[in-house]
């Protein structure tokens, strides 16, 4: 088809644009961490790459429409989609005809959506990932070194030849309280710490310090350090693709049906309502709703798309309205 080639290379294109300033942003906020002597480079990765992921994931789910939507407006000006149209081709027809093209986009997003909704939903692997990577770095010091554990208050205390101890302070305590540990693995949920061969010393404001050494010590009952996404990865996927799809097709249909006539416009019609889905879910995700309020993303995604066309065509008429 001639006009599968153009609109999934205006796709990737715009998938891969925007991939990149969000890997510049991932990067921004990894850089203090690169450049601190106290977090090990190896212990910076696992958070660099859950930024990449969103990176990615948001990529796809704009970029898809917001290509689609251009290369559909390059069409309607080379007035090959006019002649489509007088040849008994209907708008929906041609973008119809692009669905297996859409397919394959729409598995992509769902794919990364999965990837990266295995960590959204449980954050606290992460954290045990930048736990074991930072301990690991331990392994090749040549002098006494104290290494942080990115986005936890633990360091981890290293030594030639001996066993790294991880040290911090009890969360949520109501004496003061350090501990230190050979281990630790956190919840998925944030909700719990569990420590192992540990260490512990409280101090109070009027009795003597109290010291335990515990094979194991469970911390529960904690205020989450981050939220985690209620949405099953599977959901996720599902929703991403069914945004993009809503997003994609809606908008290449408002371009055919003569919505855009600019490449300005066009770009906006492309971009609102995946835009607006994205919003949508990071909203919901830090509301910890159930996953059955996130069908509202998809038909947001669809919905704003349908209204940002309907507005264009409104504010293109306002003047002619006026002037007669």
């Amino acid at each position: 088809m001639r006009l599968a080639r153009p609109a999934t290379a205006a796709a990737l294109l715009a998938v891969g644009a925007i991939a990149v300033a969000g890997f510049v942003a991932g990067a921004v906020r990894v850089l203090p961490w690169v450049l601190d002597p106290a977090v090990p480079l190896r212990a910076a990765m696992p958070f660099a790459r859950g930024l990449a992921a969103v990176a990615i994931e948001s990529a796809f789910l704009v970029g898809w429409p917001l290509g689609w939507t251009v290369a559909f407006f390059r069409i309607v000006e080379s007035g090959e989609a006019r002649v489509l149209q007088t040849l008994g081709q209907s708008p929906a027809v041609t973008v119809a005809r692009l669905a297996p093209h859409g397919a394959a986009f729409a598995l992509a997003l769902a794919a990364v959506g999965i990837a990266w909704g295995r960590d959204a939903s449980a954050p606290g692997w992460v954290a045990n990932d930048l736990i074991a990577q930072a301990r690991a770095s331990c392994e090749t010091v040549e002098s006494p070194v104290a290494y942080s554990v990115p986005f936890t208050s633990l360091t981890w205390l290293c030594a030639p030849g001996g066993e790294p101890r991880l040290v911090g302070s009890v969360p949520a305590a109501a004496e003061r309280a350090a501990f230190s540990a050979a281990d630790a693995h956190i919840a998925g949920d944030f909700r719990s710490l569990e420590l192992h061969d540990a260490r512990l010393l409280v101090a109070g404001p009027a009795a003597p310090p109290i010291q335990a050494h515990v094979h194991t010590l469970a911390i529960r009952g904690l205020a989450p350090w981050a939220q985690a996404s209620t949405l099953p990865a599977s959901l996720r996927g599902l929703v991403l693709a069914l945004s993009g799809i809503a997003g994609a097709f809606l908008g290449a249909y408002a371009v055919l049906r003569g919505a855009a006539r600019s490449r300005l416009e066009a770009v906006v019609l492309g971009a609102a309502g995946p835009l607006v889905a994205l919003g949508l879910m990071r909203w919901l995700e830090r509301m910890g709703s159930r996953p059955a309020f996130f069908a509202v993303v998809p038909m947001g995604s669809g919905g704003i798309t349908l209204l940002v066309g309907a507005l264009v065509e409104r504010l293109r008429a306002a003047p002619r309205i006026a002037s007669t």
